[in-house]
C-alpha cells in the first residue's frame, strides 16, 4: 500500500491489489492517513470457505481476470 502511494507521489501510475476485507478496513484507512483518500484498489474477493480445494479452477480464473481488469482500469483509465 505505502509503496503504491510513494510511486504515485512520484507521478507514476501504480495499483494496489488487496483482499476485500483488508481494502475495506486497513487499506482505505491507510490511504486516507497518507493523504490519498481516493486511492483505487484492485480488489480480490475473500471468502474463507471458497479458498483452496473448495474453489474450482474456473472460479479462481474468473476472479483473477477481474483483478487484471481492475488493474488495467486503474493504470490506464480504460475499462
Amino acid at each position: 500500500m505505502l509503496d503504491t502511494i510513494n510511486i504515485e507521489r512520484k507521478g507514476k501510475p501504480a495499483a494496489v491489489i488487496g483482499l476485500d476485507k483488508l481494502v475495506n478496513t486497513t487499506g482505505k484507512a491507510m490511504a486516507r492517513a497518507q493523504g490519498y483518500p481516493g486511492l483505487e484498489f484492485a480488489v480480490f474477493p475473500y471468502a474463507a470457505a471458497e479458498w483452496g480445494s473448495a474453489a474450482s479452477e474456473e472460479e479462481l480464473k474468473l476472479r483473477a481476470e477481474s483483478v487484471v481488469t481492475q488493474i488495467r482500469r486503474i493504470l490506464t483509465g480504460v475499462e
